[in-house]
C-alpha cells in the first residue's frame, strides 16, 4: 500500500515542447500528486488557451474534471468538458486535451503506464475550430 500524504514535489512551470497556446508563459502547472509503478496521479491547471500537445498513454489516462471548461479531442472525437466530467482515454488512444480560450481548465489525471508525447502540436486554427 501506498498513501500520498500532500504532495510528492514542487508544482511544475510549463512543460516546454508539450503545451502550447498564448502567453506562452507559465500557462500549464502540473503538480504530480502520486508516482507508483504504472500509475501516476496529478492535478493539472491550464490557463486559458493552453494545451497538450498529442500524445498516448500505454494503458490509457483518466481525467476527474474539477473547475472550468476545456476539451478532450482524439484524431475522430472532440469532447468539451466541464467541471464534475470524467473521461478516459483508452490505452495508444493519441489525443490532447486543454483549456477553453476564456476558462481556466482544473482536473486530476490518472495517467496509466507510460507517456508518449509525439512531435505534433495541436495547432492555433485546429484549436480554434474546436470551440466554434
Amino acid at each position: 500500500m501506498k498513501v500520498a500524504r500532500g504532495r510528492s514535489g514542487s508544482p511544475s512551470g510549463r512543460d516546454l515542447g508539450k503545451v502550447s497556446g498564448e502567453p506562452v508563459s507559465a500557462h500549464m502547472m502540473l503538480d504530480q500528486i502520486l508516482d507508483a509503478g504504472n500509475v501516476r496521479i496529478a492535478s493539472a491547471v491550464f490557463q486559458p488557451g493552453s494545451r497538450t500537445w498529442w500524445h498516448t498513454h500505454s494503458e490509457g489516462q483518466i481525467f476527474l474534471i474539477e473547475h472550468g471548461r476545456g476539451a478532450v479531442g482524439s484524431r475522430d472525437d472532440l469532447q468539451i468538458l466541464q467541471a464534475g466530467d470524467v473521461v478516459y482515454t483508452p490505452a495508444g488512444e493519441e489525443h490532447w486535451h486543454g483549456a477553453a480560450p476564456d476558462s481556466m481548465f482544473v482536473y486530476t489525471v490518472i495517467s496509466l503506464g507510460s507517456t508518449d508525447f509525439m512531435d505534433e502540436e495541436v495547432d492555433q486554427v485546429a484549436y480554434a475550430a474546436a470551440w466554434q
